[in-house]
C-alpha cells in the first residue's frame, strides 16, 4: 500500500489547485478525514506531542514514537499521510535513518525542520537555525534514503520561511 500512496500522493503534488489535507494525531482522524473527502492527510507532530505529553512540540518526542504514530495511522486509511519528521532527530546519519524508517512505516511523504536541537514548536518564537551546510546535508541524506522519490522534494524550512529578511 505504501508505493501506491506515495505514488498518490506525488500525483496530488502535482496538481495545478492547491493540496488541502486535514490534520490530526491519531489513526481515527485519518480516517474521520478519508471519509469526509479529504485526498491526504498530515500527521501534526505538534499534535501527536500534545496527545502523548501535555506539552508543545519541544522535542520531547523521538523517532521511535513519531514512527509508532505513522503506522498507527497509515494501518487504517488509504489516503496518503504526510508526516512531520521534526529535525530528522540528529544529524545527517540520523535523517537517512529516520526518512527509512517513515516509509517502512508508511508515510507517503515528511517534512523535517531546519532548526538546532533542542527543538521548539514552530508555533513559538525563539526558533534557532543549523548551518545552511547542514541543512543542506540533511536535505542530501533525506533523498539519499529514498531513491524513488522525485528529485524536485520540497524541503520545509520552518525558521527561514518566517524570519524576517536581514538588512
Amino acid at each position: 500500500m505504501q508505493t501506491r500512496t506515495t505514488s498518490k500522493f506525488r500525483e496530488l503534488l502535482k496538481k495545478p489547485e492547491l493540496l488541502v489535507m486535514s490534520g490530526g494525531f491519531s489513526p481515527l482522524h485519518a480516517r474521520m478525514s478519508e471519509v469526509l473527502g479529504y485526498e491526504a492527510f498530515f500527521m501534526s507532530g505538534s499534535q501527536v506531542a500534545a496527545y502523548v505529553y501535555g506539552y508543545p512540540d519541544v522535542g520531547l518526542l523521538g523517532l521511535s514514537e513519531m514512527v509508532e504514530a505513522v503506522r498507527h495511522i497509515t494501518n487504517v486509511t488509504a489516503i496518503p499521510v504526510f508526516a512531520d519528521a521534526d529535525t530528522g532527530y540528529g544529524n545527517a546519519v540520523n535523517v537517512h535513518y529516520t526518512v527509512q524508517a517513515y516509509i517502512r512505516a508508511g508515510a507517503a511523504g515528511l517534512h523535517i525542520e531546519d532548526q538546532e536541537s533542542p527543538k521548539k514548536s514552530g508555533t513559538l518564537a525563539g526558533r534557532r537555525l543549523i548551518s545552511v551546510d547542514e541543512a543542506v546535508g540533511k536535505y542530501k541524506a533525506a533523498m539519499a534514503a529514498a531513491p524513488h522519490c522525485s528529485r524536485k522534494s520540497a524541503s520545509r524550512k520552518t525558521a527561514r520561511c518566517s524570519s524576517p529578511p536581514p538588512d
